[in-house]
């Protein structure tokens, strides 16, 4: 049995070790806790069992769990610049030293914890997966983007600690970029190079989705429209306005065809 409220008590201990008042650990904190709620969402509307909904809300908790870790150690949530890929991070923290049983008693779901974590962050779900590990990746992944989609629309939330660098001088968005988002795929992250190309990573994470329900809310909160206008409030150059809004159009023709 999956107890969801000693999972949600036992991580807010977990993240007393950091501190909750820096603004990049709290965004990371309520970004886990929001994924919980998100993979709930899409668990029942799978119409999924009750044990199957709360092994989802779990991994929803424990999907970023490495985060907290490698901001310790290298003093950034990227994986780049860090050396530290935050899936296999969480996936050490929870078992190396079996801490996943203090979350959970029972380990016989410890496979597809292990699995989605490991693919909740990569390009692309790995071959090979059973039919039950290939569905909670396939919602973990679309929870994830789902609260990323909520969190850079929302000004509660400031344009620094969402981006992955400070400045935002930058002239366009890079053809390169451009080119690999119509072609309708997620892009390479190695290919960024300025915050401008983090925008159209930002709406390509939607050829990433798997589920109706993931793009009916994205579209029906209006989540590409806020974006698009903290970037134009955020980004001085007249190019990346013009860029902006023509990757929300092409967004939205996306979410609604």
């Amino acid at each position: 049995m999956i107890d969801i409220q000693n999972i949600a008590t036992k991580f807010n201990e977990y993240v007393t070790n950091y501190d909750p008042n820096n603004e990049r650990i709290k965004l990371k904190i309520d970004h886990i806790k929001r994924v919980a709620s998100n993979s709930k969402v899409i668990a029942e509307n799978l119409k999924l069992n009750e044990e199957q909904v709360n092994l989802a809300i779990a991994i929803g908790f424990f999907h970023d769990i490495g985060r907290f870790e490698q901001v310790r150690i290298a003093d950034t949530f990227s994986d780049r610049d860090s050396g530290i890929n935050h899936g296999e991070m969480g996936v050490k923290v929870l078992f190396e030293k079996n801490f996943i049983r203090e979350f959970i008693e029972d380990s016989r779901y410890d496979e597809i914890i292990k699995k989605a974590i490991l693919n909740h962050n990569r390009a692309a779900i790995e071959d090979g997966l059973s039919d039950e590990e290939l569905l909670f990746c396939k919602i973990i992944r679309d929870a994830d983007k789902l609260d990323i989609f909520y969190t850079i629309s929302k000004e509660e939330y400031s344009m620094e600690s969402i981006f992955w660098y400070p400045e935002f001088d930058n002239e366009e968005i890079s053809p390169r970029i451009l080119e690999e988002f119509y072609k309708g795929v997620s892009i390479d992250y190695s290919l960024i190079h300025t915050n401008g190309d983090v925008i159209a990573i930002f709406y390509a994470y939607l050829y990433d989705l798997y589920f109706p329900i993931s793009k009916g809310i994205i579209y029906q909160k209006h989540y590409l429209e806020d974006f698009a206008e903290r970037v134009i409030k955020t980004f001085p150059s007249p190019k990346i306005h013009e860029q902006t809004y023509e990757l929300l159009k092409v967004a939205n023709t996306y979410l609604t065809k």
